[in-house]
């Protein structure tokens, strides 16, 4: 499996969105709050929901963006058959390090829910 982070791999519907915000399941953590449904197809998804309202900055919504991104990439063949929607908690600035295995810990957390 390529460690890429292609277009089939990401949430981009409104309907899928709704969708995994009806019926997933939702857990929180320190930074992170996950929303995750189980699917029938193979390859995991990602989306995302970072608002205005947790991170006035864009800059700040931009570094909890690639934070996410690159911790569901790099963990992708662990996160088989599940779509995430990740949204970020108000919390203090933490390290980039942190803030991955805080969201690593949710993503393994939720698929042995």
């Amino acid at each position: 499996m390529s460690f890429r982070l292609t277009r089939n791999l990401r949430v981009l519907k409104p309907f899928d969105y709704k969708t995994i915000f009806k019926h997933g399941k939702i857990i929180k953590g320190q930074y992170w709050q996950v929303l995750a449904r189980k699917i029938d197809t193979p390859e995991p998804r990602l989306g995302l929901a970072i608002s205005k309202k947790v991170h006035r900055l864009a800059i700040d919504r931009n570094k909890t963006k690639r934070i996410a991104r690159e911790t569901f990439r790099t963990h992708q063949n662990d996160l088989n058959h599940w779509e995430f929607v990740v949204m970020a908690e108000h919390s203090k600035p933490a390290k980039n390090s942190i803030m991955s295995n805080d969201l690593l810990h949710l993503f393994k957390k939720i698929i042995t829910y």
